[in-house]
């Protein structure tokens, strides 16, 4: 019988639990989707990034969220069509926060050798939230990920799409 590796196992354990996490984070909050939304007939618009980054987000919309929706720039917002709150109610945006920290790594050699480096890391993540542009009030998931960013996206798709449906949405 083939052994199966113990990292591998806790790679995969990880995985599910992030998504599981995100899942229940996501599913159990009253609070992210927008308690008008899906009762009128409104197309989502999504915010334009461009660099691939739109084509990644397109496909993820295909396999989670079966209503109208349109990619436009933040310029097109303000302008014919897209400047109709009522057709084009919600916009999906995203957030990417950034952070940066010293390391705390010293130096092992040398003249400096036991002393601070100026080293620094830094880490983005990315959460997911709607505009409501008819009351300006926004609803976002409240989590975020630099890696399991589609993961977030899919599932808060998902739930708007649940909730479309409730409210009567086609």
């Amino acid at each position: 019988m083939k052994k199966t590796h113990p990292h591998f196992l806790v790679i995969l354990l990880s995985l599910c639990s992030c998504g599981a996490i995100i899942k229940s984070s996501i599913n159990k909050d009253d609070s992210n989707v927008p308690p008008e939304f899906g009762r009128q007939k409104s197309t989502l618009l999504v915010l334009s990034h461009g660099n691939g980054y739109n084509s990644k987000v397109e496909k993820i919309i295909k396999k989670s969220y079966s209503g109208e929706y349109s990619f436009v720039s933040k310029q097109e917002l303000t302008n014919k069509p897209y400047n109709d709150t009522i057709k084009y109610r919600y916009l999906l945006n995203d957030n990417i926060s950034t952070d940066r920290t010293f390391t705390g790594s010293t130096y092992s050699v040398g003249s400096k050798a036991g002393q601070q480096t100026n080293e620094m890391t830094s880490t983005a993540a990315r959460s997911y939230y709607i505009t409501d542009r008819k009351t300006n009030k926004v609803f976002g998931t409240d989590i975020s990920s630099g890696t399991s960013w589609k993961k977030i996206l899919q599932v808060y798709l998902k739930k708007l799409d649940t909730e479309r449906k409730k409210n009567g949405g086609v």
